[in-house]
């Protein structure tokens, strides 16, 4: 695995990095780490990759996949190349210059987006386990979205309205949303996180169960 902070420690130790702005600094660790970035891609993209506080703003356009994880936690990345590939999880927490996602991205397993300016989701996105998307400033899903795992909403104040068509294999969280009506059609495998939400407030556990009879769990108020 190729991460950062060896770039870093390798570059504090054995390159010299002019003394000077922090730009000029991040400029020569943009360097070094899209220089590891071809050596990984040359030798088949194997593995994952750790660039979690990293000054990278953009990934080379040559990199089409990543064999295992991608850590990009409190990074400076803007843009993810389209149709890419994350065989593992792929963690954007607190990236805060993310505002979109690529078209045709697939996501083997987590995809996390906590703490991020993201507001919508590309309507082919694919993630094979849970979606995290806590505290977002996300405020619209795509239609008919399918999540394999867990779908963490809570604290997400801008999203009016879930989408036709969601099912989520295991629990919803809603908890600390604004939402006020839920789609009849909404399938949840587990459980449904309804706290300190206007539908908490405006109805019984019967009645929502009545308005969502797909969700195979607790409704929790």
């Amino acid at each position: 695995m190729i991460k950062f902070l060896d770039i870093l420690k390798e570059s504090d130790d054995n390159i010299f990095i002019p003394r000077g702005s922090k730009e000029e600094k991040d400029k020569v660790l943009i360097r070094r780490i899209n220089d590891k970035i071809q050596e990984y891609i040359r030798n088949g993209s194997e593995g994952g990759l750790d660039l979690r506080r990293s000054p990278i703003q953009f990934l080379p356009k040559n990199l089409t996949k990543v064999g295992g994880n991608l850590t990009l936690i409190l990074s400076q990345i803007e843009k993810l190349p389209d149709n890419f590939i994350v065989n593992g999880t792929l963690d954007l927490e607190s990236c805060k210059n993310l505002k979109s996602l690529p078209n045709g991205l697939k996501v083997e397993n987590t995809l996390d987006l906590r703490d991020t300016n993201i507001t919508f989701l590309p309507s082919d996105l694919k993630v094979g386990d849970n979606l995290k998307l806590m505290r977002s400033q996300i405020e619209k899903l795509p239609d008919n979205l399918i999540v394999n795992g867990y779908l963490w909403l809570d604290g997400c104040k801008n999203l009016k309205s879930l989408p036709n068509g969601l099912k989520v294999k295991y629990n919803l969280d809603l908890r600390d949303t604004n939402l006020t009506s839920l789609p009849s059609d909404l399938e949840v495998g587990v459980d449904l996180y309804l706290w300190d939400t206007p539908i908490a407030k405006m109805y019984t556990k019967k009645q929502i169960r009545e308005m969502v009879p797909g969700v195979k769990g607790r409704i929790k108020l």
